[in-house]
């Protein structure tokens, strides 16, 4: 009975110390806020933004942000103020315009709904000027 005693206790103490140290280690690497922008500026570049439906307004307007040369700071004009991260110590989520978007471990940052940033930045550019503030 002893023996068995001592197996539960020495297995509960590997336990509670790999939890801790998987807690630590989760912890020094959790991504930053700049990670978290990082990875859906490289998402952006990459997207093919023929894939949003757009309705002929919200394509004129789309056209017209586009062409007046938004496409190289779209991050810093429509991503950056809406984004923000919200810290757990273990893990970090990025959420844009309320919505999460990014998930962030172990130094790794991952795109969690990446259909929904197209639609809230076009939504972003179509939503007047005067509403966004």
């Amino acid at each position: 009975m002893k023996n068995i005693k001592k197996k539960v206790k020495i297995t509960l103490l590997v336990i509670v110390l790999l939890a801790g140290g998987v807690a630590v280690a989760m912890s020094m690497t959790n991504p930053t806020n700049g990670d978290h922008l990082s990875v859906i500026s490289d998402y952006l570049n990459s997207y093919d933004w023929s894939q949003v439906e757009l309705t002929e307004e919200q394509q004129a307007q789309y056209t017209a942000f586009m062409s007046s040369g938004a496409n190289a700071n779209i991050m810093d004009k429509e991503v950056r103020p809406s984004f923000q991260v919200r810290d757990y110590g273990l893990w970090s989520v990025g959420t844009l315009k309320g919505k999460d978007v990014t998930l962030g471990m172990f130094n790794k940052v991952v795109i969690i709904d990446g259909e929904e940033i197209p639609k809230i930045l076009i939504e972003q550019t179509s939503t007047p000027e005067e509403e966004k503030k």
